[in-house]
C-alpha cells in the first residue's frame, strides 16, 4: 500500500459529500475514475433516499427575559409557529416528560428512536437540543442541524418538530430559566438519490467464495469527512489495485457505500438488492476512520470469536499493536451482519483532542501519508492472509450475543 498515494487520493475527497448531493456524486465519479485507471470496471448503483430541507427557523425567549437565539430545525422536522411553555426535561427520562403536552422541551440528549417514541407519546410543541461544546467559538465551527432519520420516525402518524441550538445557548436558556418562547420552524420533505459504487475482482480458486469489501464515502453536513471516512475508500482502491495484479483465491467484491451516515443506507441497499450474492458472501471487511497521526489502530469483529482470535494472533505475531476485539461497529458491516455474515471493520481511531469526525474539523490537517502506512500494513497482513486462505479459520455464522446487539443496533423487536 502506498501511504503517500493514498493522501493525495483524499486530497482530490477534500470536499463535503452529503448524501445524494452533488458532493456525493463528485465523490462516487472520483472513485470510478481511479478505478478506471487501473484498469478495474465498476458500476454505479443509484437508490432512493428520504431527506428535509430547513427553509428558515426563529427562536425566541419570551419571559422572563427576551433574546433571539441562533438555531437551525433538523431536517425532516415538522413545521411550526407558536409560542409555548418551555420546560427543561434534562435527558428526557419517564419522569421528566410528565406534563409536558404542549410544551417546548429543552433536552439534554440527542434524539434516537427509543427517545423518539417517548417524545411523541409525550406530545411536545416541539424539542430542543444542544449541539458540539460549550467552549465552541461561533466563528469556527457550525451549528448543525441534526436530521429526523426515516428509521426513527416510521410507524408514527405526525412528526416531531426538532430543532438544533448551540450547547452554550442551551445552558444560557436552562440557567436563565426561560419559561416561555416562541418558535418559527418552516421546512420541507423530498427525496433523492444516493449511489454505491460497486465492482469486482473474480477468484481463481474459491470463487463460488465471496469476500465483500466496503467503505463509505459520504460524509456529513460541513465536513470534509477526510478520516471519515475518504481514508477508508482509499484503502479500498488500494486492495482493489493489489489484486488486480495479484489474482486473489477468493473473488472480492468492491462496495463504496453511499449514504452511511444516513443510516447506513448504501449498504442496506446493496444487501437487499444482491441478496443470493450475499448468500455466498463469507466475510465482509469494512474499513471505516484511518489516517490519524495520533491513535491506535483496530480490529474489531461482529461474527465468531475464532475470527477475533486469529486477527489478534496475526496482529501480535508480527509485531503490530491493535485493539482487537468482538463487538458490534456502527458502520457498513452492520447490514452484511444482519444477513448472517461475519465481518471485521479494520481502521485507526484518533487519539480524542486530535481528531474529529462529523464536524467541520474532521479536514487534511488530521491525515498523515505515514499514518496511513502504518494502518494500511495491518489491513494488507489481516486481507491477504483470509482472502486467500486455503481453509477459512472460521464459520460463517453470528454469534447469538453478537446478533442480539446486531438486533437492538437495527431496532428490531
Amino acid at each position: 500500500m502506498n501511504g503517500l498515494r493514498m493522501f493525495d487520493f483524499i486530497k482530490s475527497m477534500d470536499f463535503v459529500r452529503l448524501s445524494g448531493t452533488a458532493g456525493e456524486e463528485k465523490g462516487a465519479e472520483i472513485i470510478r475514475s481511479e478505478c478506471a485507471s487501473s484498469g478495474f470496471d465498476t458500476q454505479l448503483e443509484t437508490f432512493a433516499t428520504q431527506d428535509g430541507e430547513v427553509i428558515s427557523t426563529e427562536l425566541e425567549v419570551l419571559e422572563p427575559y427576551h433574546k433571539v437565539y441562533e438555531a437551525c430545525a433538523f431536517r425532516r422536522s415538522a413545521c411550526t409557529d407558536t409560542v409555548a411553555e418551555v420546560k427543561y426535561a434534562e435527558d428526557g427520562l419517564p419522569a421528566n416528560l410528565i406534563e409536558s403536552k404542549g410544551k417546548i422541551l429543552l433536552l439534554n440528549v440527542g434524539i434516537n428512536r427509543k427517545k423518539y417514541e417517548a417524545l411523541m407519546a409525550a406530545v411536545p410543541a416541539a424539542v430542543i437540543v444542544g449541539d458540539g461544546d460549550f467552549w465552541d467559538r461561533n466563528e469556527e465551527t457550525n451549528l448543525q442541524p441534526g436530521m429526523l432519520r426515516p428509521f426513527v420516525t416510521e410507524g408514527f402518524e405526525g412528526r416531531l418538530c426538532a430543532v438544533s441550538v448551540r450547547k452554550k445557548d442551551l445552558y444560557d436558556m436552562i440557567v436563565s430559566g426561560a419559561t416561555k418562547m416562541r418558535l418559527k420552524v418552516v421546512a420541507r420533505d423530498f427525496e433523492n438519490t444516493s449511489r454505491n459504487v460497486v465492482g469486482t475482482i473474480p477468484g481463481n480458486r474459491f470463487p463460488e467464495q465471496i469476500i465483500a469489501f466496503t467503505a463509505h464515502m459520504d460524509s456529513t453536513q460541513f465536513s470534509h469527512g477526510c478520516y471519515d471516512n475518504a481514508a477508508g475508500c482509499a484503502y479500498l482502491l488500494e486492495l482493489a489495485r493489489h489484486y488486480m495484479l495479484n489474482p486473489p483465491a477468493r473473488t472480492l467484491r468492491f462496495i463504496w457505500a453511499g449514504s452511511e451516515e444516513r443510516g447506513l443506507l448504501g449498504s442496506k441497499y446493496f444487501v437487499s438488492a444482491h441478496k443470493e450474492e450475499v448468500d455466498k458472501t463469507r466475510l465482509s471487511v469494512n474499513i471505516d476512520l484511518a489516517g490519524s497521526p495520533a491513535g491506535h489502530d483496530f480490529a474489531i469483529v461482529t461474527g465468531p470469536s475464532e475470527l477475533t482470535n486469529h486477527i489478534d494472533m496475526l496482529l501480535k505475531e508480527a509485531g503490530h499493536a491493535a485493539e482487537t476485539r468482538t463487538d458490534t461497529y456502527s458502520s457498513d458491516c452492520i447490514p452484511f451482519a444482519d444477513s448472517g455474515v461475519p465481518s471485521v471493520s479494520l481502521g485507526r481511531f484518533g487519539a480524542q483532542g486530535m481528531s474529529y469526525i462529523h464536524s467541520c474539523k474532521d479536514t487534511l490537517q488530521f491525515i498523515s501519508a505515514a499514518s496511513l502506512d502504518k494502518t494500511g500494513e495491518m489491513i494488507e497482513l489481516v486481507v491477504d492472509r483470509l482472502v486467500n486462505a486455503a481453509c477459512l479459520p472460521f464459520e460463517r455464522t453470528i454469534p447469538n450475543d453478537i446478533k442480539k446487539k446486531v438486533d437492538d443496533y437495527l431496532l428490531k423487536k
